[in-house]
């Protein structure tokens, strides 16, 4: 008896020794596994936390790490491992005895060329000089992860980032999908158990990336992998697509969402439930067929519509039942649920358009020309806002660059340009902005006002005053409100790229490109904003008659920006200088600018005055002076500028206890 028992241990030994991996899909998870990592997926030195520790260096043909321990208990495949090797090839293994590392050209799974005990993301290549796979642990025992990250890799022409991720306790392999410069092909990813048992991603050795360029986590995916036999029956609930915000008289709501099938069986039937607080289970069947294969989305809309009872903050949680007319054999992922506000009004949005672009950029032309001449003529100007922060590359950047304008960029993780960002989401060139593109996000409702009651400037100080008026309590998030003040046409900043005219230029944030915080947004209850400031030093601004001011709130949890409005900064009347008239150029008009030999100033007094002229350049040195009687209306005095040398100078005008001061080009 005694034998025959040490047989069938073994026995089953044997068999945990040599069972299957199978995995999950997690795409468009807009986060890493369990959340755990949220460092931004930069280059090691170019970004890259420094709490990153480097495994492996590039090399010019597949070479593998020198062995590294595991800082925790983990079992791969039922078994204990302490250590692994990895390879700039993609290749994890935990035979640290292997001395070939495979390849760079990826094969289906199980191969021969690759050892027992793997994890591959096989088809990617460090070879390049910031192609280093580097590693760190995230979270507390006794769930921590350890992240190996193939950083800067690449396939082909373009870059790739993609992680091998251990999970403590749960024995889980993670195989994450976190950015590239372009969808690559050509992929293994998958777990092999030995030469004959694998689990491999579908599509593989030909699978494709899924994230897209974002250096965080927002547009990540991932694969889950685990020991033992996949479910038959297992119903996932992804999401639920009812809007956040719902105004009563709307009613009634569907209730629509995703699921997705865990299983191996084909789904053909399955009930529908969905409940609100804490009310009643409401069920009932799909009104069309239904054929969801394995990993396939289900789009649902329940049979049943929902009419809320009064405005209020509502949890609607939504599952399937009776799949194929069997129970769920997972019940942990069932639910997916959402929160949603039900509101009595609403707002129309005006939706904050960002570039981010550069006269240096040659393909920021046609980004500028599209939105610039195709789609903002054909929009309703109380529909949206517009700022463009030009940038510090390629080569010397935009001369109208600022410390500001980069730092904004850094904010939404972009490292090209031309980009767009449309209320802090659409994440595009802007020469594929089309009327539809902006539409779609127009039309999304808002729930808040901005008014601005103040936009004025006197010399190179502004004073805004606006109002924030929620329409309803906005939940958890890091709400800011930012000050931005944009010239609306600038020449001055003429570079590389052939463009002579540029449009909302940013000139100043503020206080900073950091905004605001606001500690609460709370139904009805208003936000003052008062801004009284003197514009930054190193602005660029051309003309301060030519200035607007743009007021929006984001929400830096998710970059969300809630709503936006602008007001033209009118010039703080005074008596002496004045506006010249109704088409005129502000309270300084200089022309030509640049200017050769001869530049006019051309000015506007409100009473018969003394006006001091006098020409400063950039180190702040006078190079011209002068004082004439001037007549109540438009005057014109000419300056001569051929005895100044190429540059940036500042002409201020004096009279009375007003002052102006504008800034000329000279180039010859």
């Amino acid at each position: 008896m005694k034998k025959i028992y040490l047989a069938i241990v073994g026995l089953l030994f044997g068999s945990m020794a040599y069972s299957q991996y199978y995995y999950l899909p997690y795409l468009n998870a807009a986060q890493n596994p369990g959340n755990l990592n949220n460092d931004g997926e930069y280059p090691v030195g170019g970004g890259l936390a420094a709490s990153w520790t480097s495994v492996l260096n590039p090399s010019a043909t597949p070479a593998w790490s020198a062995p590294q321990t595991i800082p925790f208990s983990f079992n791969f495949n039922g078994n204990p491992e302490t250590q692994f090797i990895i390879s700039n090839s993609g290749i994890l293994t935990f035979t640290t005895s292997a001395t070939t590392a495979p390849g760079f050209t990826a094969s289906a799974l199980p191969s021969a060329n690759i050892p027992d005990k793997s994890v591959c993301v096989w088809g990617i290549q460090g070879t390049g000089t910031n192609d280093i796979v580097v590693q760190k642990v995230f979270g507390t025992a006794p769930n921590r992860q350890l992240w190996l990250m193939f950083s800067s890799y690449t396939k082909g022409a373009n870059y790739t980032y993609f992680s091998i991720v251990l999970e403590e306790t749960s024995n889980k392999i993670y195989i994450v999908d976190q950015r590239h410069s372009a969808t690559i092909t050509g992929l293994t990813l998958g777990v092999q158990v030995n030469s004959t048992t694998a689990s491999q991603v579908q599509g593989s050795p030909n699978a494709s990336s899924v994230a897209g360029t974002d250096a965080f986590a927002g547009d990540n995916s991932y694969y889950e992998f685990n020991v033992g036999t996949q479910n038959t029956t297992d119903m996932k609930g992804v999401s639920l697509s009812v809007p956040k915000y719902l105004v009563l008289g709307n009613a009634p709501f569907n209730i629509t969402g995703v699921l997705q099938n865990f299983g191996t069986a084909t789904v053909s039937s399955l009930t529908l439930n969905y409940k609100v607080n804490s009310g009643s289970v409401v069920s009932g069947s799909p009104t069309s067929s239904v054929n969801v294969p394995m990993f396939g989305n289900y789009t649902f809309t329940h049979p049943t519509t929902w009419t809320p009872s009064a405005v209020g903050t509502y949890t609607i949680e939504a599952w399937a039942t009776n799949i194929n007319g069997n129970a769920d054999q997972n019940t942990s992922n069932d639910m997916v649920s959402i929160q949603v506000e039900v509101v009595d009004t609403f707002v129309n949005r005006k939706t904050c358009m960002e570039v981010f672009t550069s006269s240096t950029c040659g393909p920021c032309v046609a980004g500028n020309q599209n939105m610039d001449n195709n789609v903002v003529p054909n929009l309703d100007v109380n529909d949206y806002t517009i700022i463009k922060y030009q940038q510090d590359f390629p080569g010397a950047g935009d001369p109208y660059k600022t410390t500001e304008s980069v730092n904004r960029r850094g904010y939404y993780g972009i490292n090209s340009i031309p980009r767009m960002e449309m209320d802090g989401q659409w994440d595009q060139n802007a020469a594929s902005l089309s009327v539809a593109n902006f539409n779609s996000y127009q039309d999304v409702p808002s729930f808040m006002t901005i008014d601005i009651t103040k936009a004025q400037h006197r010399n190179d100080s502004v004073n805004i005053e606006a109002t924030i008026l929620p329409y309803v309590n906005y939940g958890a998030g890091t709400y800011r409100y930012q000050v931005v003040i944009n010239e609306k046409k600038t020449t001055g900043n003429i570079a590389s790229n052939g463009e002579t005219e540029f449009f909302h230029v940013m000139m100043d944030m503020i206080p900073s490109e950091t905004g605001t915080p606001i500690t609460a947004l709370t139904k009805n209850v208003p936000i003052n904003i008062s801004q009284k400031v003197r514009m930054k030093p190193g602005t660029f601004v051309e003309d301060m008659g030519d200035l607007q001011v743009v007021v929006f709130v984001q929400n830096n949890t998710d970059k969300k920006i809630l709503q936006s409005n602008w007001k033209d900064i009118a010039l703080l009347q005074t008596v002496g200088l004045s506006k010249i008239d109704e088409n005129g150029n502000g309270i300084l008009s200089i022309y030509p600018n640049p200017s050769q030999n001869i530049v006019n100033v051309k000015y506007q007094t409100n009473e018969s005055s003394m006006v001091n002229i006098i020409v400063r350049d950039m180190m702040g040195k006078e190079v011209f002076q002068t004082t004439q009687s001037s007549n109540n209306g438009v005057n014109v005095q000419q300056i001569n500028t051929s005895d100044l040398s190429n540059g940036i100078y500042f002409v201020t005008l004096n009279s009375g206890d007003t002052s102006f001061t504008q800034k000329i080009v000279v180039k010859k």
